[in-house]
């Protein structure tokens, strides 16, 4: 029997916790929105002030009876190692003390599949000292998504947000490297789900982060194409460009101050990738849907 969750989730301005707010909403849940932008938020559900620099005020959890945290946060603002360490990671594990303290049952932490033994970005290093904070502060687990997509496609975010935007407006389109790196996929929608079963579950959690996507790899060429064949009638073309150089070149425009949607430290991401993820965990309990199979129905029924 399934109890109703009392959930706090973070960053839920954002791509990801708009979805997980939408979801746990439809699902009966009871709801708390923490987000440093009130104007981005569900004006139906409650909401409070959060950053990783302030945290959330005293008390937030005790009072409001919060039994649930989804932690889906992450300032990407701060560019240096230490400013990403004391931003993000002291200001996560400050949330987790406060929500041990306050009386959380569960905290489902979402990381990224940057984040492994040996990665060079700067932003998976800072997910895998979360994961490690996480396991020695509070009962909970640590959730790796791969590239998350919608659908209908043209309501995704983040990295396939972006693309679709390029696609859109036809013409070129740079291709870091080859185009060859293979990415793994999860709907929005599984991921939520995921996150409920998780948390649903008293005995789900482990030591090692569930990897959670389709075990399916797509290159990344192959994910444009696809979603060029669904979405736009406009030709596109790609144009290769040495990840180095487009790393240098990004990190360029950073240092004189211009914000890119694509940054350096995302280069290395996909220019170093876990060569062997082990989804085993996560699909022993769950079934995530074909990127290709879910986008082919979304263009059929269009």
């Amino acid at each position: 029997m399934t109890k109703t969750l009392r959930i706090a989730i973070t960053g839920a301005g954002g791509y990801l916790g708009k979805c997980l707010c939408r979801y746990f909403k439809e699902r009966g849940a009871a709801v708390f929105q923490l987000t440093g932008d009130a104007r981005n938020v569900d004006p139906s559900l409650p909401t409070s002030q959060f950053s990783l620099s302030t945290g959330v005020a005293k008390n937030f959890f005790a009072d409001n009876r919060i039994d649930s945290l989804i932690h889906a946060a992450y300032d990407f603002n701060p560019r240096l190692p230490e400013a990403i360490r004391d931003r993000n990671v002291n200001g996560s594990m400050n949330l987790f003390k406060q929500a041990r303290a306050e009386g959380v049952e569960r905290v489902a932490f979402i990381s990224s599949m940057s984040a492994y033994a040996g990665c060079r970005s700067l932003f998976g290093q800072a997910k895998l000292e979360i994961e490690n904070a996480l396991g020695e502060t509070i009962q909970g687990f640590s959730v790796r998504p791969g590239l998350i997509y919608s659908t209908p496609l043209s309501e995704s975010g983040s990295m396939v947000g972006s693309l679709l935007s390029s696609i859109s407006r036809g013409g070129l389109i740079p291709l870091i490297g080859n185009g060859e790196q293979e990415l793994y996929l999860i709907h929005e929608n599984d991921l939520a789900r995921f996150i409920e079963l998780l948390l649903q579950e008293s005995n789900a959690g482990q030591d090692k982060p569930f990897i959670a996507a389709n075990p399916r790899p797509y290159t990344l060429r192959m994910i444009i194409k696809l979603l060029a064949e669904t979405v736009s009638e406009k030709k596109v073309k790609l144009i290769p460009v040495p990840w180095r150089l487009a790393r240098t070149g990004l990190k360029l425009l950073e240092s004189a101050g211009v914000n890119m949607r694509f940054r350096s430290d995302s280069v290395l991401s996909l220019a170093y990738q876990d060569k062997q993820p082990d989804f085993s965990a996560a699909t022993k309990l769950f079934t995530f849907r074909d990127f290709g199979a879910a986008i082919r129905d979304e263009g059929e029924s269009a």
